[in-house]
């Protein structure tokens, strides 16, 4: 972690731990996964039509909020995919992020989220399971990693938030 020098009393990470990376990658896989498969068991074809939005959304996301992200392309960290493959697949854009780019990374979270509760509710034990990976997976991030990211651009970065209301 360094020093934030417009907050001192702010530690911004720099480095993940391995126990990190592993944790938010079984989460942020675990509910791509059970939302498909639950969506797919009951429909296949709205199932196919979901694994397609992922698809879609995985780029989107790529190309839109990870493209600004300097974890991987600065520091070699990633929380979600090796950063190595992010280098590989996108260049890093150091300006701010679009709206378009903030726009499409809110409609993809919450498509992740909010699609597959509509079949998950028909299974208990698929709903109990998504959200045994989702809370975790999405509550570490505003009380852990959001406040001292260095993704300014971010839309969910909270620091810039803090800042502003001072």
């Amino acid at each position: 972690m360094m020093n934030n020098p417009d907050k001192q009393d702010v530690d911004l990470i720099e480095k993940f731990s391995i126990s990190e990376k592993i944790f938010l990658r079984i989460a942020f896989y675990g509910v791509i996964v059970i939302g498909a498969y639950g969506i797919y068991s009951e429909n296949r074809m709205w199932g196919l039509l979901y694994m397609g939005f992922l698809l879609l959304g995985m780029v989107l996301l790529l190309f839109g909020l990870c493209s600004h992200c300097p974890y991987p392309h600065k520091y070699s960290e990633c929380l979600i995919i090796p950063p190595k493959v992010m280098k590989k697949i996108s260049k890093y854009h150091s300006g701010p992020m679009s709206i378009g780019d903030k726009t499409g990374f809110i409609i993809v979270l919450g498509g992740l989220i909010l699609i597959p509760q509509f079949w998950l509710v028909k299974n208990y034990m698929l709903l109990f399971i998504f959200w045994i990976f989702c809370i975790p997976a999405f509550a570490v991030f505003p009380f852990h990693f959001c406040k001292r990211c260095q993704h300014a651009g971010c839309p969910f970065n909270l620091r810039k938030f803090k800042n502003s209301q001072r």
